[in-house]
This record gives C-alpha cells, sequence and structure tokens, in this order.
C-alpha cells in the first residue's frame, strides 16, 4: 500500500488532477488524500504517478544546498576574492615603480630617517624631504614610497604645501603628527 502522506500537498494535488479527481482548495491534505483513495482509482495507475510525483518531489530537495555547502562555497569564493585583492595590491605597488631593487629594508631606513629629521608637529616640503642628507643615496620613487607608508601608517599627514616636486602629483608637504 502507498502512503500518500509522503508527497508535499502541491504533489498530492498533481497527482489528483492527472487522475481526473477534483479536490477543494480549502481541503486538508487527510482530506485530500481520503478523497483521491476513496475514488476507486486502480492501484497500479495510482501507484505509478505516486511514484512519478515522489520522484518529482525528491529531486526538488536534492536541488537545495545545506549550510555547510553554502557556507565552503562563500569561503571559497571569499579566499578567491582575498588572493585577487592581493594581486591587485602588488600591482598597484609596483605601478609607476620601475626599480625592481626597492626592499622592504631600504624603505624602513628611509622611513627612519625622514622620522628623524622631522619633529612631532613640524611639517617638510617634498623638496626638503629630498634633499635630506641621508636619503641622496634612493631613488625618488622610493622616497615616494617611504614617505605614504608613513602615512598610511598616520604617522605624518599631508598638505598640498609649496614645493616643485609632488607626491602623487599634488602632496607637496608632510607634517609630523
Amino acid at each position: 500500500m502507498i502512503n500518500l502522506g509522503d508527497l508535499y500537498v502541491r504533489y498530492i494535488d498533481k497527482l489528483a488532477l492527472e487522475c481526473n479527481i477534483s479536490l477543494k482548495k480549502s481541503a486538508r491534505k487527510n482530506e485530500k488524500i481520503n478523497e483521491i483513495l476513496s475514488a476507486g482509482i486502480p492501484e497500479d495507475k495510482l501507484r505509478r504517478v505516486f511514484e512519478k510525483y515522489l520522484d518529482e518531489q525528491n529531486k526538488g530537495k536534492s536541488k537545495t544546498i545545506s549550510t555547510a555547502k553554502r557556507l565552503k562555497i562563500v569561503e571559497d569564493q571569499f579566499k578567491y576574492l582575498i588572493t585577487k585583492i592581493d594581486d591587485i595590491e602588488v600591482k598597484l605597488a609596483n605601478l609607476g615603480f620601475t626599480d625592481s631593487s626597492i626592499n622592504t629594508r631600504e624603505i624602513t631606513d628611509i622611513k627612519n630617517v625622514i622620522k628623524s629629521k622631522t619633529q612631532t608637529g613640524k611639517s617638510i616640503a617634498v623638496d626638503e624631504l629630498l634633499n635630506i642628507e641621508g636619503l641622496n643615496k634612493y631613488t625618488k620613487d622610493m622616497i615616494y614610497l617611504a614617505a605614504m607608508e608613513l602615512v598610511d601608517e598616520e604617522i605624518f599627514d599631508v598638505s598640498e604645501g609649496k614645493s616643485n616636486n609632488k607626491i602623487q602629483g599634488h602632496i607637496g608637504r608632510l607634517i609630523r603628527r
């Protein structure tokens, strides 16, 4: 004996429609099942139609993704985006800096010299920055990069200032915090 209770109401309605049985829309699931069973449909036909809609219902269930699988997909997408962001950051950092010999140790040395030559609350023009003794062995791009790292680290603020040389085309003065 088949158990029509295994079907959702919408599939019970489809089964009844296929078997030419009219059901009331407002009827409860049990009432619909009783009406189908009392309609006198041959057992083999009812079984075949039941299995058809049970398979259709189960296919619908298998399409849903569990929360754990969704979380795994989101994590994978997040990791992918992070790697892309890292790639973009590297490209942006290298943009305009053709000297491949720039390394973090040299940048740190430049930052230390800039910090030691500027007191808290004082400012320095980019022209003056480029003329600091001890920085003349470094390229202008390396000094600019170190200065921007100091700004990113919130050690310095920036202003347009009067300077012939500008960092990023508009920064002419660095102000020590």
